[in-house]
């Protein structure tokens, strides 16, 4: 493996030339520098990351940290997410380490090495709790950190956050349904020990009031984890009588909509738009759904929005610098603080409602 001391030998240089050649330094001539970096080249020689992060105090990596969970159903999403945000990183000449911890002490264990260690410049945390105790300990650490999620509390903007609106996602499901005639919409859902959960979850309960219609206890139901939960579900959904089984049923995850389609067709129950057929809708927008037979109606999020989003949000604290005003929003972004970013997922419809 060629070291820096070859390429000066065959350059014909000082090693700190080549290292202030290599590293943009405006006091290396541009032949010299070109000279140096043909050399590096054909040597395959690449400078030290480790060696300039110890020089500009910078790693240019960030963490991805997303809370560890037992339950799968956005295990889907988080792994398109993770590509996308390596991905985004990539783009941004920024590493990407992504880790997890599944307790609370294990958390604050990671997140204290991580900050005592200097191995990354900031970390993203996802999978965000009604009352997140990660916030106040990543405030507390002084390490520039960015949520992907909001806790329950809409209005706290004390920490920096990306997150994609769910509950308009799920609004706008409801609003479509509703013009198509529908009005026994069930709802079913995965644990909601997330916030993103509970958003959704009071996206569909704000549509049912806006139409006015009343929340049917039978039609919903919550903390769904698997396909065999699932199907005992949709047994009792159309066990009711007639008049009174939905006609439509509004799945807070795709994974979850694939469950629903799979089983209502193994009961012989017609998923679709026409009459007499039982609508079904997704949330995510997963590469599968458009493949689904028939294909999904679903809530599109914005992935490499939100992971430009959070880049962008996670810059400005690496760099220790904020925006003086809130910046103007572009369509589908809102920054609801100097710091804050709420996105506006889009509503994908398609033959399953």
């Amino acid at each position: 493996m060629a070291t820096i001391f070859d390429v000066a030998e065959k350059a014909g240089v000082s090693i700190t030339t080549v290292s202030r050649a290599l590293n943009g330094y405006p006091d290396v001539n541009e032949e010299t520098r070109k000279r140096v970096a043909d050399v590096a080249a054909a040597l395959n020689y690449y400078p030290s990351a480790a060696a300039r992060s110890l020089r500009g105090k910078r790693t240019n990596t960030i963490v991805f940290a997303p809370h560890l969970r037992a339950h799968t159903e956005s295990e889907p999403f988080f792994k398109e997410f993770t590509g996308a945000l390596a991905l985004a990183c990539f783009k941004h000449d920024l590493s990407l380490l992504a880790t997890a911890a599944d307790t609370a002490k294990e958390t604050r264990a990671l997140y204290r090495a991580l900050a005592g260690s200097r191995r990354a410049d900031g970390i993203i945390i996802a999978d965000v709790t009604p009352q997140d105790e990660r916030i106040a300990l990543l405030q507390e650490i002084d390490i520039p950190f960015v949520a992907f999620g909001r806790t329950s509390n809409y209005t706290d903007l004390s920490y920096p956050f990306v997150d994609v609106d769910g509950a308009a996602g799920v609004r706008a499901v409801v609003a479509h349904l509703y013009k198509q005639g529908h009005r026994r919409m069930s709802y079913l859902s995965g644990p909601l020990d997330t916030s993103y959960a509970l958003h959704r979850y009071s996206g569909y309960q704000e549509a049912l009031r806006r139409y006015g219609l009343a929340e049917d206890p039978r039609l919903v139901q919550r903390d769904l984890q698997g396909r065999d939960e699932t199907q005992a579900v949709v047994a009792r959904l159309f066990a009711l009588p007639r008049d009174e089984y939905p006609t439509a049923i509004v799945c807070s995850s795709d994974r979850l909509a694939l469950h629903v389609l799979n089983i209502m067709q193994e009961q012989g129950l017609a998923v679709g738009r026409a009459p007499g057929q039982i609508a079904v809708t997704g949330f995510d927008d997963l590469p599968f759904a458009a493949y689904l037979r028939p294909p999904l109606t679903t809530v599109r999020q914005p992935i490499d929005t939100t992971c430009a989003a959070l880049l962008d949000v996670l810059g400005l604290l690496m760099k220790n610098t904020e925006p003086a005003i809130v910046p103007e929003s572009r369509p589908g972004v809102t920054w609801v603080g100097p710091q804050q970013i709420l996105l506006e997922p889009e509503l994908i419809i398609r033959d399953s409602a």
